[in-house]
């Protein structure tokens, strides 16, 4: 049996699962390794020479690949080295990256495959939502359900809470004091913190009886925006101006600049199935596992 992990990337959500998966195989047998550009090993940036002494402090192993430059081939021989690969390399590389790192994972016959796949319900969503890299991540799905080798656990997140407070996104405002609504102020919008879908995907990952070939569902919360709202006042305690951007709204502003990334992801978010889930139907739920909501990201930033 091979036992051992790879993840794949080290921003935001490959460090929170690096972190989660070390503290995991302290009462688990294996070993953890780090899959990281050439360039980012030889930088001189001191935090990334500090993230590698972290690392080695950690017996974290470092593995060298390239998912843009690196052929199917190559990334395969390098993927056969491992039992289970998680990817968390977002989605840097651009259209095409998600399908040829999960054909090198097939390829190399990697028993235990989590692709990255932490967000919407893509099965719901399915293609023409207005966002490429979306309908893309529908393909990876039925890639992996096409075949019978490489067992897969997709994790479903929603997008990070962070999101709903960032200035690309459009969300709330903490400055301006503005929270707007993506299509109606009923829709609702499943969130999750990266140290949570660390925490849960480490969990989900060595969980006995093993889980396999399943999407499982999880959630840090799931709100409507008029409850976004609503709890964004009460911790801020202050009034906050509620705007909605109807889906007309949405499509001018697309219309307007068909470059606009923001815009062409907020309409994407700006429907009633897909992008939401009730947390009774989550692994974390289920499973009695405690989870950062948004008034608890929201009164952790404020301190």
């Amino acid at each position: 049996m091979n036992d051992s992990i790879l993840i794949i990337g080290a921003g935001e959500l490959g460090l929170a699962m690096i972190d989660a998966f070390a503290k995991k195989l302290k009462t688990n047998q294996g070993s953890l390794n780090v899959l990281l550009k050439k360039e980012s090993i030889e930088s001189s940036d001191k935090r990334k020479i500090q993230r590698l002494c972290d690392f080695e402090m950690n017996h974290i192993g470092v593995t060298t690949g390239d998912l843009e430059k690196d052929s199917i081939a190559t990334l395969s021989g390098i993927f056969s080295k491992f039992g289970t690969i998680i990817n968390c390399s977002g989605f840097v590389g651009g259209q095409g990256t998600q399908i040829k790192i999960t054909k090198a994972v097939l390829n190399a016959q990697v028993p235990t495959y989590v692709p990255w796949q932490f967000g919407v319900d893509y099965d719901i969503v399915g293609k023409g939502s207005g966002q490429p890299v979306w309908d893309e991540q529908y393909d990876v799905r039925e890639l992996l359900r096409s075949q019978n080798t490489t067992d897969w656990i997709i994790v479903s997140t929603g997008i990070f809470t962070s999101y709903l407070f960032s200035s690309d996104f459009g969300i709330v405002d903490l400055k301006e004091k503005i929270v707007h609504a993506l299509g109606d102020w009923n829709y609702k919008i499943t969130v999750t913190t990266p140290e949570d879908i660390g925490r849960l995907t480490a969990e989900i990952v060595f969980f006995v009886p093993k889980i396999k070939n399943e999407i499982v569902f999880v959630a840090g919360d799931t709100l409507s925006y008029e409850e976004l709202a609503n709890i964004t006042e009460h911790v801020v305690d202050e009034p906050f101006k509620r705007e909605l951007l109807s889906m007309s709204d949405l499509t001018k502003a697309i219309e307007k600049d068909e470059n606009n990334v923001a815009a062409k992801y907020r309409i994407a978010f700006a429907r009633p199935d897909g992008v939401a889930w009730e947390k009774t139907a989550t692994f974390n739920f289920h499973h009695n596992i405690e989870v950062s909501d948004v008034k608890d990201w929201l009164m952790k930033s404020m301190r």
